[in-house]
């Protein structure tokens, strides 16, 4: 995206195209990115927090992981693509309701007989799992100003042509290239007979042949 703001306009990518967008969004997905590497180390580690502790903010975290990775996977198709990132929004929506359960079981979790140094490991998956949403809320942001901005289509193109109705019949020809003596006093065979047939594939009758007559360079 640098050095391709100094190409001229081609295609798609218009003159003042807004490649600075795609630097953002880069930074972004690489914050994002440190704190995935940040939480797969808490992940590993050996977790000793109480089960009832596990129990109340697993299913949160569960949620928030999974509409995570969604919206994500759909901003990037909507990126390669260049098409609307509007299918990210239920995820993204989604994710932001899981972090605030996520805070609701939290509060209302007992800490006063807990083993703070066993919680700790815990609390951090949540935490760090709040930023991610936080920063995936960016990115999508970052993506639909990039799409208002390059005039992002709101549908795929199709790569594959739609296929011929069933009723266009497709017409095959087959030919039978054969000699024919020739009448002339000298015996010598100068004419060729070339048999065209006409088959189609919705029927497996065959045409009448047709027959041409094919003369010899310097015949009349």
């Amino acid at each position: 995206a640098n050095f391709a703001r100094w190409e001229p306009g081609h295609g798609r990518f218009p003159l003042r195209y807004p490649w600075k967008h795609y630097l953002k969004i880069g930074a972004l997905a690489r914050q994002c990115a440190y704190q995935i590497e940040a939480i797969n180390g808490c992940i590993n580690s050996d977790i000793q927090a109480s089960e009832e502790f596990k129990s109340k903010i697993e299913g949160p975290c569960s949620r928030m992981s999974s509409e995570c990775g969604k919206a994500l996977k759909a901003l990037a198709t909507s990126m390669k693509t260049m098409t609307d990132p509007s299918s990210a929004n239920p995820h993204v929506e989604n994710s932001k309701a899981a972090m605030k359960d996520l805070k609701f079981a939290l509060k209302a979790s007992s800490m006063e007989n807990a083993d703070f140094l066993a919680i700790v490991p815990v609390a951090t998956v949540g935490s760090v799992l709040v930023e991610i949403t936080k920063c995936i809320q960016k990115i999508s942001e970052a993506v639909h100003e990039l799409s208002q901005r390059a005039h992002f289509s709101k549908t795929v193109e199709p790569t594959v042509s739609p296929e011929k109705p069933q009723q266009q019949q497709q017409l095959l020809h087959r030919g039978i290239v054969r000699p024919v003596p020739d009448t002339s006093d000298d015996g010598n065979s100068d004419d060729v007979v070339i048999t065209i047939e006409e088959i189609t594939t919705d029927s497996p009758e065959k045409g009448k042949p047709d027959q041409h007559r094919v003369l010899k360079p310097g015949q009349v």
